[in-house]
């Protein structure tokens, strides 16, 4: 379900992309934004981005997570795990937080003693006050003090919100 919308959406998005620059997209200077394809699986996280530069981005991030990343399991007893994390964001074709961006950062879950730095791709329409967004990320979640197995994570998140 959560790869069909993702995909659905890419392709609008990459289909609006040739118009997108004749809309004037509109100069934000912060954002608040969520991931619905996480609200639909009852975990919580938003995304506080600060715009730093012209065609650059700071994103602060928390999370409050039933699931394990990248997966489908449920922690033990349905117990909710935090989820702190940053992201730094490159705006190529437009003036930030505008079309196209690549992106480097981390998530780190405390109580799972595991960091992931990781990279993201992906497409950021502002529609002031409106802010929608689809980004590919990937890592390598590593885990500290024998808590589990490293390992490599990938996801798509589909995202709205605010910006002002």
């Amino acid at each position: 379900m959560k790869r069909n919308v993702g995909i659905l959406v890419s392709v609008i998005f990459v289909l609006l992309l040739s118009s997108v620059r004749m809309w004037s997209l509109p100069r934000i200077r912060f954002a608040i934004t969520t991931d619905i394809l996480e609200l639909i699986d009852e975990d919580y996280q938003m995304e506080f981005m600060y715009l730093t530069a012209l065609n650059s981005a700071f994103s602060f991030r928390v999370g409050y997570y039933r699931t394990i990343e990248d997966s489908d399991d449920v922690y033990v007893n349905e117990e909710r795990h935090w989820e702190l994390g940053g992201r730094w964001r490159l705006f190529l074709m437009d003036r930030a937080p505008n079309l196209l961006f690549v992106g480097a950062g981390f998530d780190n879950r405390p109580q799972d003693n595991t960091i992931t730095p990781l990279g993201e791709f992906g497409f950021n329409f502002a529609f002031r006050p409106i802010i929608l967004s689809i980004v590919g990320f990937g890592g390598y979640e590593i885990h500290f003090f024998g808590s589990g197995d490293n390992r490599f994570v990938k996801g798509v998140e589909l995202r709205a919100g605010i910006g002002f």
